[in-house]
């Protein structure tokens, strides 16, 4: 029997091709998202996505909506300029998560779901995992594995603290098959990774051999360590005919995971479009079981 498996990519805004492509895949395949997948995985902005699908039970136009116009400004802006310490602070965006998760705890998740944070003290991964983190508030797990450093603060959670899951997984493909495995050791897995785009604009070895750290953040060094290849080409390796990435360049689409202007959030819905047009009838033939 083939299980599958859903692994969504960190990403900021450009989240909302992510769920624009899940909506495209929902309307084609007559039934919700969680109708097919077995297990979800997520970081960062694919975490909330995993949460979302999972504990709400979000159809994808649902999941669409999350990354609203008046959402994202909300989550993405400051009263004042910040000098010192993230560029966010967390009431807004924690206010937003609570209004769509409300008290809901992980254990109202109707599929498995794992989301990926960076736990300061042990200086690892931590997966929260619905099926055993079953107390812990949905809200306040989407705000830990959103917790982009330099971006908005870490989220404590009983007596740790944490950070966004690109830090150490940006792309979850390789923790959602290995955790798959675990939950089913004796069947086939097969697993729908996407992305959140990426910039293939290359550095200037000349202007770069010299950067400091004030260069390195403002030359996009969070973006560059989200954008490691290496869980893509393993998983590839790993899993063959049974792993399908989704992903592009990202064109007009902003490198910038924060820009929530109006042009670019259009952008990432165009994004999502295009992956569907030439992704989406291998992806409709990918789910089908074999």
């Amino acid at each position: 029997m083939t299980k599958y498996v859903l692994s969504l990519d960190g990403g900021g805004v450009r989240g909302l091709a992510t769920a624009n492509f899940l909506r495209k895949l929902e309307f084609e395949m007559h039934k919700p998202i969680l109708d097919k997948f077995d297990l979800v995985c997520g970081s960062s902005t694919g975490g909330i996505l995993a949460i979302a699908l999972s504990v709400l039970k979000l159809n994808g136009s649902r999941l669409v909506n999350i990354y609203s116009s008046r959402n994202l400004k909300k989550i993405f802006s400051t009263a004042m300029p910040r000098i010192i310490g993230p560029k966010y602070g967390s009431r807004r965006k924690n206010n937003i998560l609570k209004e769509y998760f409300g008290t809901l705890a992980l254990d109202e998740a109707e599929v498995p779901a794992i989301v990926v944070a960076y736990d300061l003290k042990k200086r690892s991964t931590k997966l929260f995992k619905t099926f055993e983190d079953r107390h812990l508030m949905a809200w306040k797990v989407a705000s830990a594995t959103s917790a982009a450093p330099t971006f908005f603060p870490a989220v404590r959670i009983k007596d740790d603290w944490y950070l966004d899951g690109a830090i150490s997984s940006n792309n979850p493909a390789l923790i959602a098959y290995s955790e798959a495995k675990k939950l089913w050791p004796e069947e086939n897995i097969k697993i729908l990774s996407i992305g959140t785009g990426f910039d293939d604009k290359p550095f200037s070895g000349l202007k770069a051999k010299n950067w400091g750290i004030i260069s390195w953040l403002r030359g996009g060094i969070i973006q560059v360590l989200m954008e490691s290849n290496s869980e893509h080409l393993i998983a590839q390796s790993l899993c063959k005919e049974n792993y399908l990435r989704i992903n592009s360049r990202l064109n007009d689409v902003d490198v910038n995971i924060d820009n929530s202007s109006n042009h670019n959030l259009e952008e990432c819905l165009k994004m999502g479009d295009q992956w569907w047009d030439q992704f989406g009838s291998e992806t409709l033939n990918f789910l089908i079981t074999k």
